[in-house]
């Protein structure tokens, strides 16, 4: 057991309520590692054609070929790794570690991560794992999630703003309704030991609902 898991636990018991620093969840960083990849490659694409335009200008001889490459060749997939970056840093404004890095917090009243709650403890179950569909690409994966009952659905679908449910459930299945919450991250704990600690809180906190 690890020494933040074990303040946790001691915390819950005696005071009933465990404070903790969010971290970024499991899939978020695989999914961070993706996007930084696949940026570094987009934006080596306009120095490669560059090259390639002085390489034609060395060859031929002509000014008016190398200028046409470039603006056809270089412009074009400098303006896409433009906007692959804009995409990239508002989407990391707005899912990004900050929202992630947010005290997680468990006492009676529920669980609030990313910015958002309390969520009550009757709304989700315990934690588990689930296959589901892979966040990006094809396939399914093993995802740690809450479980949503009825009336946990009902409220994060309706009565949640959508930018606020993203944050909590950004796995969303051909359009339907939210049905999991996300395992936040905690700094200091393993996803395992997440889990354990929120199951823990579960037991402790739904039973006086």
């Amino acid at each position: 057991m690890s020494p933040t898991m074990n303040f946790a636990l001691q915390s819950l018991h005696q005071s009933g309520r465990v404070v903790l620093p969010g971290a970024a969840a499991a899939y978020s960083n695989t999914v961070r590692g993706w996007m930084i990849g696949v940026l570094v490659f987009v934006s080596l694409i306009p120095l490669g054609m560059l090259l390639l335009a002085f390489l034609l200008i060395f060859a031929t001889g002509s000014l008016i070929a190398g200028i046409v490459v470039f603006l056809v060749l270089v412009l074009a997939p400098l303006a896409f790794a433009s906007l692959v970056w804009w995409r990239y840093f508002r989407w990391r404004r707005k899912y990004g570690e900050l929202v992630e890095e947010v005290p997680v917090t468990m006492d009676a009243d529920g669980l609030t991560m990313r910015g958002v709650g309390p969520i009550p403890w009757s709304d989700f179950g315990p934690a588990m794992y689930r296959r589901l569909p892979a966040e990006f690409g094809r396939g399914v994966s093993a995802t740690a999630v809450l479980p949503l009952t009825q009336r946990g659905v009902t409220t994060l679908n309706q009565h949640v703003p959508p930018e606020l449910s993203q944050r909590l459930a950004p796995i969303r299945i051909a359009h339907r309704a939210h049905r999991y919450l996300d395992v936040p991250g905690i700094q200091g704990l393993s996803e395992r030991e997440v889990i354990d600690l929120i199951n823990t809180a579960h037991n402790k906190f739904s039973l006086s609902y």
